[in-house]
């Protein structure tokens, strides 16, 4: 039997059962590592809002005009797509057209998407998210397996590469083809990303990260609209708002993995290379043994681990079985399913909602710029939704602006057309959706277990973008009556906001680490029975407490490193 290397079995011991939460929290509220982790993960969600609403504003029906030689020798046009031949005297479509703005001034126009091809513009966003939608459960299901790091750098980079195809495609079955590619790599993009940053930050800043999300994407969102204005051309504005991008190449050095990830996943040397560069960064040393878990097992373990240190490193390293969990779990447990299912008709709502009015935003006021830059701006009030989240929690706040949007909804079905009234609800609507938008993934991302979260994500985020894939071809209920999508919004939205009343509400409640410790919420135990687990507010209020105390006692620790023992010292 080989010989242990010296210190392995120290090292196992040391980063043993610890609690990632507890070491986030002791590295400080704004810990600098931490920040600036979650710093590049909201540049993925810049370049998220920049390759999705440019779209919306290069594909605009431009001013064309027919140029057949039958058609500009004749005297008689029914309209712009099609004329009376002179001399057959029937109706025929135009084939060539000319562009008075120029011919790359839109994707429309470039690709001649005008007459009976103008619907084809809104393939470009259904294609994308189709691509999104298929790809999300495989890669959030990978980056439980294999990590977030490696599953989010391959979708930043295929996101980057595939837009910057999109910008040089020929004809528009390549571009159709680069977009779809451009989806898939978003899907990681989108659901990974916001999942490093909630594994990344403290527990006390987690609560911020909504608001600081909805800055990011506004300000994405008026970025957008600004290069639109400057930049001449569709190919240029893409590029002028892709390239920048490329520099996530970087990543590959300076992105870490989930601390959350490498807890679960027991990757000891991992953790300990984590946590000597975030001392390193933050100049703060902490004392591991205030940063273990105060779970019950921690006596049997504790004892497991002196027995290892008399056993040697490889016992010591498998004193407790990492538990594999795959998407079937998700299925084999009635709770998680159950959340499961209200969570995909939620996601699907809201982003069918958000998209249809942010795509159809320009479509507002007369001046489209006008309608983009307010459908924009009214994001940000909706960011103070992180003061509601410190009061009535996170079910409440989805159901309620779910149900506030319902309402806006439906009173605008009373004020068709485009009016000041209409486009004021259209924008209140729009606000309620991004108070949701904050609690919603929120809730979902707390109650779910460290070991499935991403698969969870994955498998809400593939059933909701269904609501992101219908989305461009929201205007066309408008054929049955004007009022039609305004209603169909508010049902679908009313309905939502019951759904979101069944989960378990998550404020001030440690997030779960694995199907044990899952709270299957109140209208699951009515119906079914069974009882909430660990993560009830009241011992999670008895735990924050005792963090509260060993992050006082992190703090004294630092100031007098070293009188530290050397065997818990980082």
């Amino acid at each position: 039997m080989p010989m242990a290397r010296p210190g392995s079995v120290l090292r196992a011991v040391n980063y043993a059962n610890l609690d990632a939460e507890k070491i986030l929290q002791g590295f400080g509220k704004f810990g600098a590592y931490q920040m600036f982790v979650y710093a590049m993960a909201n540049i993925g969600l810049f370049l998220f809002v920049c390759e999705t609403m440019i779209i919306s504003l290069i594909s605009e029906s431009p001013d064309f005009e027919c140029i057949d030689d039958a058609f500009v020798n004749s005297t008689t046009a029914l309209n712009v797509c099609e004329y009376t031949s002179p001399l057959t005297k029937t109706t025929t479509q135009c084939s060539k057209f000319r562009y008075p703005n120029g011919k790359q001034q839109f994707l429309t126009s470039d690709f001649d998407l005008v007459c009976e091809k103008a619907s084809y513009a809104e393939h470009s966003t259904m294609v994308f998210m189709v691509g999104s939608m298929m790809v999300t459960p495989l890669i959030t299901w990978l980056a439980d397996l294999y990590g977030r790091r490696k599953t989010y750098l391959a979708s930043i980079w295929v996101t980057v590469a595939a837009n910057i195809g999109c910008t040089f495609a020929p004809t528009y079955v390549t571009f159709l083809i680069f977009r779809f590619f451009a989806g898939v790599g978003t899907a990681g993009v989108g659901s990974i990303g916001f999942v490093i940053i909630l594994e990344t930050v403290a527990p006390s800043f987690r609560a911020h990260t909504s608001y600081v999300s909805t800055f990011v994407w506004v300000f994405g969102y008026t970025m957008t609209g600004v290069v639109h204005m400057l930049a001449d051309g569709w190919r240029r504005q893409f590029f002028i708002l892709i390239v920048p991008f490329v520099l996530t190449v970087s990543y590959y050095w300076l992105l870490p993995e989930s601390l959350h990830w490498l807890v679960t996943k027991k990757k000891h040397q991992q953790v300990h290379s984590y946590i000597e560069k975030s001392s390193k960064f933050n100049k703060k040393h902490l004392d591991l043994e205030t940063c273990r878990s105060n779970s019950s097992n921690d006596v049997k373990t504790n004892a497991n681990a002196e027995t290892a240190n008399h056993l040697g490193s490889h016992a010591a390293i498998n004193v407790e079985k990492v538990k594999q969990r795959h998407i079937i779990d998700i299925f084999r447990s009635g709770p998680i399913l159950f959340q499961v299912f209200t969570h995909c008709y939620i996601n699907i709502v809201m982003n069918f909602t958000y998209w249809a009015l942010s795509l159809y935003s320009v479509d507002l006021h007369e001046n489209k710029m006008v309608g983009y830059f307010l459908s924009g701006f009214v994001e940000l009030p909706a960011g103070l939704a992180i003061f509601l989240l410190y009061y009535f929690g996170r079910r409440t706040v989805t159901s309620m602006a779910l149900m506030s949007q319902a309402i806006a909804m439906f009173v605008a079905c009373f004020f068709p057309g485009k009016n000041v009234t209409g486009m004021s609800l259209f924008l209140l609507a729009k606000v309620f959706n991004s108070v949701a938008w904050i609690a919603e993934p929120l809730l979902v991302g707390e109650m779910s277990p460290t070991s499935m979260r991403n698969m969870i994500y994955g498998v809400i985020g593939f059933v909701g973008e269904t609501g992101s894939a219908v989305a461009p071809y929201f205007n066309q209920l408008k054929v049955i009556d004007e009022r039609a999508p305004a209603i169909v919004v508010a049902t679908l939205s009313l309905v939502a906001s019951v759904f979101a009343l069944c989960s378990p509400e998550t404020k001030d409640v440690a997030m779960p680490e694995d199907i044990d410790d899952f709270n299957p919420g109140p209208v699951y135990r009515f119906l079914f029975g069974g009882k909430a687990n660990a993560s009830s507010p009241a011992k999670f209020s008895k735990k924050a407490k005792e963090d509260t105390a060993n992050e006082a006692t992190v703090t004294l620790l630092s100031k007098d490193s070293d009188k530290k023992d050397p065997k818990t010292e980082v």
